[in-house]
């Protein structure tokens, strides 16, 4: 796993300037759902200091409770979460009026062809294998390819 350097913004930046602005990514509602404590934080956090409001899930049912009351633009569900798994989660957030516009990450140890063939049945944009790289994350959060 590697971490960006945190830095500071050139003394010339405008006051409130955010690290996600000076990357040219727009702050995003980023829902992040993971059942391991470790990763759910740093991803969180991570996100938060390149300017993105996040909010967090330790399941999938509690990630589709979150969904509807945040309504993220994006997100980023584990596969293997207790209670409800991040495929039904996908399944449940996608049945939502405001589910159908949310970009859908799957983020898992899981990354075997017959894993991917799921995630996008479930309803997930992206497939992305633990760990990401942090600039396809990055890219993803400015609505570029798909992963």
């Amino acid at each position: 796993v590697s971490l960006p350097l945190h830095h500071q913004p050139p003394a010339s930046s405008p006051v409130g300037q955010t690290p996600a602005t000076s990357t040219g990514a727009d702050p995003r509602r980023v829902l992040v759902a993971d059942d391991n404590d470790d990763a759910v934080n740093s991803l969180a956090e991570l996100l938060r200091l390149r300017g993105h409001h996040v909010r967090t899930a330790r399941d999938g049912e509690e990630a589709v409770q979150l969904a509807r009351e945040f309504a993220p633009d994006i997100v980023i569900l584990d596969l293997g979460m207790p209670k409800v798994d991040g495929f039904e989660a996908a399944r449940c957030i996608r049945a939502s009026e405001q589910g159908r516009r949310v970009t859908m990450v799957a983020l898992s140890g899981w990354g075997q062809e017959a894993d991917r063939v799921r995630t996008q049945a479930a309803g997930f944009d992206h497939h992305l294998t633990k760990p990401a790289a942090l600039a396809t994350l990055e890219e993803i959060l400015r609505g570029g390819s798909q992963a």
